[in-house]
């Protein structure tokens, strides 16, 4: 709804190849609820080669175009859009999520409603993963426990589900299936093939593509069991009995929409937090949406995804670091907001849709490589000197342990799948030239703190 003073907001998006995303994300933006008029949209494109800026130019001619010479990655990206914005309060959102009707209102409410002296510079939206969701849940019969790496650590295994697919009408999807509570983390055997434990029952979410249509699932199941019986539920309904086996089999669920009615969201970011070795980690990733963030919070920072910056909060602390390129560029920027006096918040009514990584596949070389790089620089830049003393020898002890590992591996004629290995070895070496090159950025960061590091350390909780 129009009100007088609505004051000019700017949108950013970064682009990279993700035609395919855009009409989703504009189509939802002209539909918000705050005056068009009053908005300036900017797509910054990093040198796609997909037809992006003109697909953009035919159809959304509203959106301002900023075309850059290569590929600059998110940091590079969002700091060109930053210097397009002609808005008081700008806001970041990724080319592969569909904004809700009210996101852009009820983000600018927090700070409309915040006294003069809050210094409020950030705010952030509740990030859901794009589909809804139909929990379904393994419940075995029994269990076989074994250990894993080491006989010392034995772990009680139910089935192994792998090459799990959803089939809706004519498509399918198998990238948005999540692994939740109950089942162990992805591995892969000596093939090279996905699978995952659970830890006797666990949850599978699987995405509802079209809720008007049936759904059929596709997946093989093995137990180190002869006969491992299951039950398979959706919410409070039995969908079926199975049994699993040490001979692999592959079977067809029929899902009828009828269960639809027990679907969920799933979080994919309510802000960000941190532990005491300064890893981040999204609050409520991979967890159902049931209201346990339901409220207006102060968080240490906010998913680079789907967030509203103050101007006056970039004029004070400058924009990102473009040599971040992508991952840890917004913690970083959080973290010397906060060493200005800057606060950050969290709002569960301003939300986003977001497909993750979309146009990045996690754990390949460039995302482990800036994961790993990006988090030693930003502690190197924002720390106190033993965080950061304890931090590059915990990653000096890893990168000799993890080679260890491998090379052991190797020898026992076993190649493991360690795209992390190289890359640690290189950056071990690369680190020297890197922390010469961001000792300046150091002495005038932490210089110019205005909060003690205490107020820093107050954010750094445990993990659970």
């Amino acid at each position: 709804m129009k009100k007088d003073g609505d004051p000019l907001l700017s949108i950013i998006t970064v682009n990279y190849n993700g035609r395919h995303y855009l009409a989703g994300l504009f189509d939802s933006i002209m539909e918000l609820d705050y005056p068009l008029e009053k908005i300036q949209i900017i797509m910054v494109d990093n040198n796609s080669k997909d037809g992006s800026i003109d697909f953009i130019k035919e159809n959304y001619p509203k959106v301002d175009i900023v075309r850059l010479d290569k590929n600059y990655g998110y940091a590079g990206g969002n700091n060109a859009g930053f210097k397009a914005a002609k808005g008081k309060y700008v806001a970041l959102v990724n080319n592969d999520c569909r904004v809700e009707k009210n996101w852009i209102s009820e983000m600018l409410n927090i700070f409309q409603q915040a006294s003069e002296d809050s210094k409020i510079g950030a705010v952030g939206s509740k990030v859901l993963f794009y589909y809804p969701y139909l929990p379904l849940e393994f419940i075995s019969g029994s269990c076989n426990k074994r250990f894993y790496k080491k006989p010392s650590n034995f772990r009680r295994l139910g089935v192994r589900v792998s090459d799990v697919r959803v089939i809706t009408g004519n498509s399918y999807v198998n990238k948005s299936i999540k692994y939740l509570e109950g089942f162990y983390p992805q591995e892969s055997g000596k093939e090279g093939r996905a699978f995952n434990w659970t830890n006797g029952d666990g949850y599978l979410a699987l995405p509802i593509e079209n809720l008007e249509e049936d759904m059929e699932v596709e997946l093989k199941l093995f137990s180190y069991l002869d006969v491992n019986k299951l039950k398979l539920v959706i919410g409070d309904e039995m969908l079926g009995e199975m049994e699993a086996g040490k001979q692999q089999k592959k079977i067809r669920l029929k899902i009828p929409k009828r269960y639809y009615k027990h679907k969920k969201d799933i979080i994919n970011s309510c802000g960000t937090k941190v532990n005491k070795s300064f890893y981040s980690r999204d609050r409520g990733f991979l967890s159902f949406d049931e209201g346990q963030y339901g409220r207006i919070e102060e968080v240490f920072g906010l998913s680079g995804s789907s967030f509203m910056v103050s101007k006056d909060m970039l004029e004070d602390i400058g924009y990102f670091d473009k040599e971040f390129f992508t991952y840890y560029e917004d913690i970083d920027l959080f973290w010397r907001a906060r060493l200005q006096g800057w606060k950050n918040f969290f709002t569960p009514n301003s939300v986003v849709r977001h497909y993750h990584c979309g146009t990045g596949a996690e754990w390949s070389y460039s995302f482990t490589y800036y994961v790993l790089r990006n988090r030693m620089l930003m502690i190197f830049k924002c720390g106190w000197p033993l965080l950061f003393l304890k931090s590059y020898l915990a990653f000096a002890i890893s990168m000799l342990l993890n080679s260890f590992y491998y090379l052991m591996y190797l020898l026992m004629g076993r190649k493991l799948k360690r795209v992390d290995i190289p890359i640690r070895i290189k950056l071990f070496f690369k680190f020297f030239y890197y922390f010469s090159k961001y000792l300046p950025k150091r002495i005038r960061i932490r210089s110019e703190a205005k909060i003690k590091d205490k107020e820093i350390k107050y954010w750094m909780k445990s993990f659970k």
